[in-house]
C-alpha cells in the first residue's frame, strides 16, 4: 500500500468524512491480508515443545518419588530404632523416680523437715520486745 493512499484515509477521518471504524477497515483493506501471527508450522512446534515439557516433568516426578521412597526406607529403622531408646530412657527414668519415692515413704529413720522454721532465743526476744536476763 502506498503512502499516499494511508494519508488519504487519514485526511478523510480528519475531515469528519467518516470515523475511526471506516478508517480502520480501510487501512486494513489497503494493507492487504496479513501474516498470521501464529503460523501452522509455530503452532506445531509450541506443540512439540509442550510434550515434550511434559514427558521431563513426568519423569522428574517419578525421579523424586524414587528417592522419597529411598529416603523413607533408609530413615525408617532409625526412627524406629531411636522411638525405641528414647522409651527405653523414660522408662528408666520412671523406674528411678518411683524407687526414690518408695524409698523415701519406707524409711522410717528419716525425718519429715519441719514445716517451718524455728526461731531461735534472740530472734524471739526481739520480735517480743522482751529483753532476756
Amino acid at each position: 500500500m502506498g503512502k499516499n493512499e494511508k494519508m488519504r484515509v487519514l485526511d478523510l477521518l480528519e475531515s469528519g468524512k467518516i470515523n475511526a471504524a471506516e478508517a480502520a477497515q480501510l487501512l486494513s483493506v489497503l494493507n492487504g491480508p496479513s501474516k498470521p501471527l501464529i503460523t501452522k508450522e509455530s503452532r506445531e512446534n509450541a506443540e512439540e515443545r509442550m510434550r515434550q515439557f511434559a514427558k521431563e516433568c513426568s519423569k522428574f516426578a517419578k525421579e523424586c518419588g524414587h528417592k522419597m521412597q529411598d529416603m523413607y526406607t533408609d530413615a525408617k529403622p532409625k526412627i524406629k530404632k531411636a522411638s525405641q531408646v528414647a522409651l527405653e530412657k523414660a522408662a528408666d527414668a520412671l523406674d528411678n523416680l518411683a524407687t526414690s519415692i518408695n524409698e523415701s515413704l519406707d524409711d522410717p529413720d528419716e525425718e519429715d523437715p519441719p514445716a517451718t522454721p524455728k526461731a531461735s532465743p534472740k530472734t524471739s526476744s526481739k520480735t517480743t520486745g522482751k529483753a532476756k536476763k
